[in-house]
């Protein structure tokens, strides 16, 4: 198709190299503003989240120096812990704690593999091998090495209270996490503790630290030692990462933390390192007539229907019935589902839920110091009471087995036949000296031969009171009585009133020789059947009389005031080790008389024993001198260790009451099936009736109710020491 031309004649136009360039020099600048603004963006926001890369890198350290130095502090109290020191150091425990918290790399390579990115390049500038470690920790300026003890000095505001000890242990303490009982609370401490250091060195009332783990509420008194250090932490300093940005208080992010290690004695009113039922026993019967006041720890538990507790915090893991009631609130819910402990804590202004669970403290650990049977038997270490090459002048065993911690030992040595296992010869040895720093050992043949002209020395204790043919009257007091001369001695053990001594008393032990007539305290130990039952008899009230009369000065009950009862299994392979609960049958018993009236022992009595425990009478009701700082009546703090107890002798008894503490060591074996903790038996074996049975449960709350044999814990936390809310010389802003 042809189309005609037009005849239409277009205007002339004309190009302004001017104005093109001039537009084109404004757009090259705004895209180059652009490009730079883009630029700086992506630059801060790079360095932004490489600061949250080494913020939770180094969080995810503090949580791994957490779970690494409580294991490296048990390390270093144990036999051979020399030969092992450069792994025990604090540099070591810096580089592992790396190597756990997978620090090297923003991302590992298993996480790359399993997003199908295993070819990838990573380019986080913040990725190192963090091999110099003097550039990422470092002891607080301006002192050298990678850690500051908090012990022997003050390092100003915002640090706890040091301890106190030898330089030796101080010049340690630089090097390697060292706990011992060598660390005490002096007069350096004397303004941040609550109750005198002179009386209270070992253990004082310190504030319970301010974490989610309710084994107490934050800032509530309980009864503690800290050991701490303090150490600062700059992981990009190694490659000199984020230098250049200042955290606002003056540092180039270089942050100071304290590092603590809580010595906690078990205090709670109830301490199960065990999986529990709370609130009902086995026969599905609820508790009754069963208080408990303050704080509740399990490793697991399951709490019953209708149960009130003030608090309580698991290792593991709690089960709450619906209608379980903690502390004085409403709880809102089950406290472990979705938004429940949040609508708490805000409702309550930030406080706590009572309910927790380890897991929830953050860059905290807690450490059940828990060496189960073994707590009871101290033949069971390899070394007993020496172990060689430690680092911490406390050994681990004597740290943690009550049954070496006991002043007073009392073993079975010897038995009269194989075929006759009753206890023949007892080994007893006690503390001499006014601070027990010396150990003496006697044998008690519990037969002696009586035929005449048999020699042997005088047994310890015995004091001349007659010559022969005359008679002394002992009146109610129960002793053992000697009669001889030279050597040859014959012995009527357990005797009162009128004694003669003469041969138609005794037998002549030396014939032609005049004769003398001796005493002493009755033993307070003896053999005794229960029923058909071999069991060793004890009795705590004749120890304090009988101890005092023996020779080498020894100390009173303050210091002579434990016992632990074992059979002597390694010495003599005729003995047979007892077994683990449930006791069994043909096991020696220990059985408890005469202990009622404690209240000689001012500072407490314990008793330990890897045999079954019957306690035969009442236990500690007579009230002894109250310290300062509590109420009367006032009763010796007293403990009682044993795998398995049962209460009565001959006659079960009507009714069993409580009052104190109550804990279980049985451990968390993985069973389902709980340890129901007032399932109490009587000496027959049979259960006690829920409606027989009067519990009154409460915490300890001063250092003077603890007994001289305790289970203790460790509680491990890492804290930060912001810079801004202290001035250059320590004091706080």
């Amino acid at each position: 198709m042809k189309l005609p031309r037009s005849n239409k004649k277009l205007r002339r136009g004309f190009v302004s190299y001017v104005m093109v360039l001039g537009m084109g020099l404004v757009l090259t600048l705004l895209t180059i503003s652009a490009y730079q603004r883009a630029t700086m963006a992506h630059k801060v926001q790079a360095e932004t989240q490489i600061r949250v890369d080494f913020a939770d890198k180094e969080d995810e350290i503090l949580r791994a120096i957490v779970n690494i130095t409580p294991n490296r502090a048990i390390r270093a109290m144990k036999s051979g812990a020399s030969s092992e020191a450069t792994q025990l150091r604090w540099q070591a425990i810096f580089s592992d704690a790396l190597t756990q918290s997978n620090a090297r790399s923003s991302v590992s390579t298993q996480l790359q593999t399993s997003m199908g990115a295993g070819t990838s390049i990573v380019a986080n500038n913040g990725d190192s091998t963090l091999a110099n470690l003097n550039n990422i920790f470092d002891a607080i300026e301006p002192e050298p090495g990678y850690m500051s003890t908090g012990m022997n000095r003050s390092l100003g505001g915002g640090f706890p209270v040091p301890l106190q000890g030898s330089t030796a242990i101080a010049d340690q303490d630089k090097d390697y996490p060292i706990i011992t009982n060598s660390k005490i609370y002096s007069n350096l401490a004397s303004a941040g503790v609550t109750l005198p250091v002179a009386t209270y060195s070992r253990l004082n009332v310190i504030p319970y630290p301010e974490i989610r783990f309710g084994y107490s509420a934050p800032g509530q008194p309980f009864v503690a030692k800290r050991n701490w250090w303090a150490f600062s932490m700059q992981l990009g300093e190694n490659d000199q990462v984020l230098n250049s940005f200042s955290r606002g208080d003056g540092s180039v992010g270089e942050r100071d933390f304290i590092l603590s290690i809580y010595e906690i004695p078990s205090q709670l009113a109830i301490s199960a390192e065990s999986f529990v039922n709370l609130g009902k026993h086995a026969d599905g019967e609820k508790w009754a007539n069963t208080t408990i006041e303050g704080a509740v720890y399990t490793t697991r538990a399951e709490v019953g229907s209708g149960l009130h507790i003030d608090r309580i915090s698991g290792r593991r893991g709690l089960t709450l019935a619906s209608d379980v009631k903690v502390g004085t609130e409403d709880l809102g819910g089950n406290p472990f589902d979705p938004g429940v402990r949040e609508k708490y804590e805000i409702k309550h202004e930030g406080a706590f839920m009572p309910v927790t669970l380890a897991s929830e403290a953050g860059r905290a650990a807690f450490v059940p110091i828990n060496r189960g049977i073994e707590f009871f038997d101290r033949f069971h270490a390899t070394n007993k009471d020496v172990e060689v090459n430690v680092l911490s002048p406390t050994s681990w065993n004597n740290y943690s087995v009550g049954a070496l911690q006991c002043a007073l030992r009392l073993d079975v040595k010897e038995v009269l036949t194989p075929t006759n296992p009753t206890p023949s010869v007892y080994r007893f040895s006690y503390l001499t000296g006014t601070t027990g720093s010396a150990r003496r050992t006697m044998d008690v043949n519990m037969f002696p031969p009586v035929n005449p002209q048999t020699a042997r020395t005088l047994e310890d204790g015995f004091a001349e009171v007659a010559q022969e043919n005359q008679e002394y009257n002992f009146g109610t007091r129960v002793v053992d009585v000697a009669y001889g001369i030279e050597g040859y001695y014959n012995y009527i053990r357990n005797v009162t009133g009128r004694v003669r001594f003469d041969n138609a008393t005794f037998g002549d032990p030396r014939v032609t020789k005049v004769k003398k007539g001796y005493f002493r305290p009755a033993l307070p130990f003896d053999n005794k059947l229960l029923g058909s039952k071999r069991s060793i008899a004890i009795y705590p009230e004749r120890l304090r009389e009988f101890v005092a009369a023996l020779p080498g000065g020894p100390s009173g009950t303050n210091v002579n005031n434990s016992i632990v009862i074992n059979v002597d299994y390694v010495a003599n392979p005729a003995l047979a080790k007892p077994g683990p609960p449930p006791c069994p049958e043909n096991d020696y018993g220990v059985l408890m008389t005469e202990c009622d009236d404690l209240h000689h022992y001012e500072k407490g009595f314990s008793l330990v024993t890897n045999m079954r425990l019957y306690i035969g009478d009442d236990f500690n009701i007579v009230p002894t001198t109250t310290p300062a700082g509590l109420t009367a009546p006032f009763f010796p703090p007293c403990s009682l260790f044993a795998p398995e107890k049962r209460y009565g002798t001959e006659k079960d008894p009507f009714r069993v009451e409580m009052n104190g503490q109550l804990g279980h060591l049985g451990g968390d074996t993985g069973s389902e099936t709980p340890v129901h903790l007032l399932d109490m038996k009587m000496s027959s074996g049979a259960d006690a009736a829920a409606s027989k049975i009067d519990v009154n449960l409460k915490p300890i709350t001063h250092p003077a109710a603890l007994p001289p044999i305790y289970m203790m814990n460790w509680l491990v936390t890492v804290e930060e020491r912001r810079k801004a809310f202290y001035n250059s010389d320590g004091s706080a802003r």
